[in-house]
């Protein structure tokens, strides 16, 4: 699933803003997870590291932020439901921790990414 940003809506206010460092409007991301709730649906979308940053620092945005350029769903994505949320992604990233393992720095976690990042990327 490819998507283009149209607008900023900030994560931590709600608000439409002009600019974030995460993202930039005009721009095309592969999608990398969805994930649904009662009151929204994110995109987790890969961002680019800093200069300082040893990698790079996938973050969920609002779906209202993008639209679809491509609906093509990867091979390795798998529905969850649980908890009161639905789960587009691979199996590996939904296991309990898994999120908390990678920005830990958990180096199984991160092979686990890198490898899953690049089958999705390849499907794009």
């Amino acid at each position: 699933m490819i998507v283009r940003c149209v607008q900023i809506i900030s994560p931590t206010s709600g608000e439409v803003v002009n600019d974030h460092p995460g993202i930039r409007i005009g721009v095309e991301y592969p999608v990398l997870e969805v994930i649904t709730t009662v009151r929204s649906v994110l995109l987790r979308i890969p961002e680019h590291p800093d200069i300082t940053a040893e990698r790079e620092t996938p973050g969920l945005w609002d779906a209202a932020m993008f639209t679809v350029l491509s609906s093509r769903l990867p091979d390795c994505w798998v529905a969850e439901l649980g908890n009161g949320q639905l789960t587009l992604a691979p199996k590996e990233w939904q296991r309990p921790g898994f999120w908390d393992d990678y920005f830990d720095d958990e180096p199984s976690a991160g092979a686990e990414y890198e490898r899953l990042r690049a089958e999705i990327l390849s499907q794009a």
